[in-house]
């Protein structure tokens, strides 16, 4: 959901700016606000209360996906760790991970603060654009990298069971977050790859 989406339900609310570490602070960072950024910093109940809202405004059902159907909508028929391939892949034309691009938010004389895969530039130091990248085979954008997405699952562990209660609306437990973000080296933005957040 982008930035002017999420504004049409709540004006009030903008996803700010993302640090520029080391700098002299003479700004505040690079903006993570622009219409076409994904929104950020909403929580697991504002991300179901916009999906409230949305199905109430089109009279179609809006929910999180499962973790389970995340995964399979991200994998899009793929059995690699990518939908475009595997870690070794490329991914600069499709995800915004943590890569060369990230040495905009260093001082230049200072080490790097962030892990980064080095090897690879997808262009981006922060969140960008909704569907900048290409899409995989079902036309699904931004699957791996740019924002890390809410499931409606709570963290459980494996094996996955629909019916274990993890599915359940329970704002209380800790949520599986997928996808990983510009801030994520690719190992932690497969398809697989599953993170609790509060």
């Amino acid at each position: 959901i982008r930035n002017d989406q999420y504004a049409v339900f709540d004006a009030k609310h903008n996803s700010g700016v993302i640090s520029m570490t080391g700098k002299d602070q003479g700004e505040r960072g690079i903006p993570a606000d622009q219409p076409n950024q994904p929104v950020v910093r909403v929580t697991w109940s504002e991300a179901m209360e916009y999906c409230k809202w949305l199905s109430q405004k089109t009279g179609k059902k809006f929910t999180l996906p499962t973790e389970a159907q995340w995964e399979w909508a991200c994998r899009a028929g793929t059995a690699s760790p990518f939908f475009y391939g595997d870690r070794d892949t490329d991914f600069g034309k499709f995800a915004n991970l943590a890569d060369a691009s990230l040495n905009q938010l260093d001082r230049g004389d200072a080490p790097p603060w962030h892990p980064r895969d080095r090897r690879f530039n997808d262009g981006c130091g922060v969140t960008t654009d909704v569907g900048r990248y290409e899409a995989n085979t079902w036309g699904l954008h931004n699957m791996h990298g740019n924002a890390a997405e809410w499931t409606l699952s709570s963290y459980r562990s494996y094996p996955y069971k629909d019916n274990d209660g993890r599915n359940a609306l329970n704002s209380g437990d800790y949520k599986v977050v997928r996808g990983g973000s510009w801030y994520d080296r690719p190992i932690h933005a497969r398809s697989a790859a599953r993170l609790p957040y509060r």
